[in-house]
């Protein structure tokens, strides 16, 4: 009989060979040993090992006689395969971080304990959470980065600083249940937030996850993320918004509001003018399909713009800048009320200036700009809320957001189909779809989709039709008025 086998190897990383055995290297009171992957180096002379213990204890009987066997009709042979899948799954993930830094003992032991061994500095969940704002930020996006850091103060207070990847779905689910909760710290509830804003620290966390599975230091099995297996931590929707929008109608008489500078008098004028702005804002916020203010503030009058004859502004959301592909662009067609919003609120048109420059105020530092991005959509939000209330007598909390809902909502109310209305607005629709769509929508098919966002052919009609009934006095109030 030959002599039994008593490991299954697998290919090697650099210097680097893995073994699956027993370590038998202790003594013990049973016949029983831990199944072990041993990572092996030997270089100048010098050898180094690691033995990473798996959760199975076998007999040396049993286990030479899995690792042997040939035949694959054999009971054996099933187990065999699985545990050369096992060893294969653990090469493959520390191939992944060979490709970026040089694998050492101690960085293996940091990536598959969990624990930071050997000073290798920023080798943690923690430290890769870190990187990932750090780099949002250099990105230009602070708003998201200062979100990221919030979602990781949270984690801090309610977990701790985790040594090394010591994260799992047990972790994940105590941080969720802290947030829903609260936890007590010196006799206070601490940590409790809202559902909305558990689900967006959730949804960072999980980038920053992803993060590390792609570099290799946490396994894709071990995946703690679900919406529908209740064993995983489930990530809370928001509150759907059907009702967060106006209608047509209700836009249409926004318009006309700003159309016909129809403020109370006690305003008096720099209120009047700033509020006169702010809704001219939030009306070309929904007719420029809904884009945000981030968007508005960096709106040019680039080459498209020229090229149409003023006629379409061309640009990419900032939200998805960064992942979304290049031909992923927003075309607005600029419709007659929109240029009448322009022509209002709107710096005059210079070749890659800025439509809307009172917003940045010349500023280029990004974090400066969030911030004035963050106070304009303050000003807007008060101003239209107080014309609706005051002027249209109407008792609804609009925020910019309300613009994008509008446009989404109305279009679709309006019978225009989906893929128009997604493309409008940037959405990814993955596999360069997008760019397929663009080729299907000409500016003139634009021009009547959008069109439909406001009602003012009866209003115009109503005008003409109205201008018979004057009285010559009236007449005469009228044409003083224009004149003056």
């Amino acid at each position: 009989m030959g002599k039994k086998t008593t490991s299954i190897s697998t290919n090697k990383i650099g210097d680097f060979t893995l073994s699956l055995l027993l370590d038998k290297r202790s003594n013990k009171n049973t016949d029983k040993y831990p199944l072990t992957i041993r990572f092996y180096k030997c270089a100048n002379g010098k050898e180094e090992r690691y033995f990473y213990h798996l959760d199975e204890f076998l007999t040396e009987k049993y286990f030479e006689d899995v690792v042997s066997t040939t035949a694959s009709r054999s009971s054996l042979f099933p187990i065999k395969k699985k545990w050369e899948a096992t060893l294969e799954g653990y090469r493959a993930r520390l191939a992944k971080v060979a490709e970026k830094q040089q694998l050492s003992i101690p960085l293996i032991r940091t990536i598959l304990s969990g624990v930071d061994v050997g000073g290798e500095a920023g080798k943690s969940f923690i430290g890769i959470w870190e990187e990932v704002i750090s780099k949002k930020r250099k990105e230009g996006f602070a708003g998201t980065a200062e979100n990221y850091g919030w979602a990781l103060n949270s984690f801090r207070k309610i977990i701790g600083d985790v040594e090394g990847f010591a994260v799992n779905k047990d972790v994940i689910a105590q941080w969720s249940d802290g947030m829903k909760n609260g936890i007590v710290q010196n006799g206070k509830l601490v940590g409790k937030i809202a559902d909305a804003t558990r689900g967006m620290y959730l949804r960072t966390c999980r980038v920053v996850w992803n993060e590390c599975v792609k570099q290799g230091f946490l396994a894709e099995v071990e995946y703690p993320f679900s919406n529908k297996d209740n064993d995983l931590v489930t990530i809370p929707r928001g509150k759907r918004r059907q009702k967060s929008y106006l209608t047509v109608k209700e836009m249409t008489e926004l318009y006309k509001v700003f159309a016909e500078k129809n403020y109370p008098k006690e305003w008096g004028p720099f209120y009047t003018e700033k509020a006169h702005q702010s809704l001219g804002l939030f009306l070309a916020q929904y007719l420029c399909n809904g884009f945000n203010l981030a968007d508005a503030a960096r709106l040019e009058y680039n080459a498209t713009y020229w090229q149409e004859g003023g006629k379409a502004f061309e640009f990419q959301r900032k939200k998805t800048a960064a992942r979304s592909n290049d031909n992923s662009v927003v075309i607005v067609p600029i419709i007659k009320p929109l240029k009448f919003i322009l022509e209002e609120i709107a710096a005059k048109p210079t070749k890659g200036g800025f439509v809307f420059p009172f917003i940045f105020h010349g500023e280029t530092d990004e974090e400066v700009r969030r911030k004035l991005t963050s106070q304009e959509n303050s000003n807007v939000k008060d101003r239209v809320q107080r014309i609706c209330k005051e002027v249209l007598h109407w008792d609804k909390g609009v925020t910019g957001t309300w613009a994008r809902h509008s446009f989404a909502t109305n279009l679709k109310l309006a019978g225009v189909e989906e893929e128009y209305i997604a493309e409008s607005m940037g959405h990814s629709h993955g596999n360069n779809v997008t760019a397929g769509y663009q080729d299907m929508y000409p500016l003139d098919i634009r021009f009547r989709k959008n069109s439909r966002l406001l009602n003012l052919e009866d209003t115009e009609g109503n005008k003409k039709r109205n201008l018979d009934k004057l009285t010559k006095a009236e007449m005469k109030a009228l044409l003083e008025k224009l004149l003056g």
